[in-house]
């Protein structure tokens, strides 16, 4: 077994405040992520498995009570939709919202149950309720992991791609890299799609039809909104999906639209991480880009670290 530790409860509130330092008001954005990837770690890390939901049931309770962080209680679980109350909580205690538990829980639960799960607190100790209530339902915005192939016969794929490889699609148009990913969830790998375009117009111009589709825009009113330079938020959804899904394929479409919202650097390194995860998880990264529109050295420096395909 991997070794783990336990954190004293008094450092949630000292990451947080270190947090709003540097984040303001996405402190708790970022403790609910950091949640979610701590609880799909926790579950990995143990090697945790269940056979139903109430199977899931106990082993959520055994779980928790090594946690510390608070005493739970599951007051209703089935497919659509999971309460659990709190009686205490330590983030609560210091005045804050459950950010880090709604994550943590939510990792636990998706990942034991291979099914993204949505968490958000009905009510708050810090607010003055006399527990916290946390509802669990299945992500609208992912989607179930896939667990079996398609029958689409092999000759009609025109891209043979490999696991655990990131893929540099050079070419003036998005049409090659989007027919990959197709093939990919035609063949039963569960997609994630996060591009510059709308997803009403990328569903509707390259037929996809599976997967979740994120927009990278400022538009905070949607929920599959992610500002562009928000990239440890960017890195943490696209990990997360990885971890979470056996067989994962993302499209990250828009590189030059970040690259002009951020610097080059700052996105070659959420590139590497992105790679280092891909290679470890057995999951696939494509990245269509036109050569053209970046500086030459730095497409150069992009394709030493992923695996080109040049594509008409």
């Amino acid at each position: 077994m991997k070794p783990f530790f336990v954190m004293p409860g008094s450092a949630l509130k000292d990451l947080r405040e270190e947090l709003q330092l540097l984040n303001g008001n996405d402190a708790g954005r970022t403790m609910e992520r950091y949640g979610f990837r701590a609880g799909v770690g926790l579950v990995r890390t143990l090697g945790l498995e269940c056979a139903d939901m109430q199977d899931a049931k106990a082993i959520i309770e055994q779980v928790w009570m090594e946690t510390g962080l608070s005493r739970m209680n599951i007051e209703m679980i089935n497919e659509t939709e999971i309460v659990i109350t709190f009686k205490e909580s330590v983030e609560a205690d210091n005045g804050y919202h459950c950010d880090f538990t709604r994550g943590y829980i939510s990792g636990i639960i998706s990942s034991l149950l291979r099914r993204r799960y949505d968490s958000y607190e009905a009510s708050c100790i810090s607010d003055g309720a006399a527990k916290c209530v946390h509802v669990l339902t299945p992500s609208t915005t992912y989607p179930a992991e896939r667990g079996e192939m398609s029958t689409r016969e092999e000759p009609g794929r025109r891209y043979m791609l490999e696991p655990g490889t990131s893929y540099l699609v050079e070419s003036s148009s998005l049409d090659a890299a989007y027919q990959m990913y197709r093939d990919q969830v035609d063949e039963g790998s569960t997609g994630m799609v996060l591009a510059r375009e709308y997803p009403e117009k990328v569903q509707k111009v390259y037929g996809i039809g599976h997967g979740a589709i994120l927009w990278l825009s400022y538009e905070r009113g949607k929920r599959y909104a992610r500002e562009p330079t928000d990239i440890p938020m960017i890195y943490s959804e696209i990990k997360n999906f990885f971890e979470a899904n056996s067989r994962a394929v993302v499209l990250l479409s828009g590189l030059e639209y970040l690259i002009s919202q951020n610097n080059f650097l700052k996105v070659l390194k959420l590139l590497q991480l992105l790679n280092d995860n891909v290679s470890m998880t057995g999951s696939m990264l494509i990245i269509p880009v036109v050569p053209e529109a970046l500086n030459p050295q730095d497409v150069k420096m992009l394709e030493r670290e992923l695996r080109v395909l040049e594509v008409e």
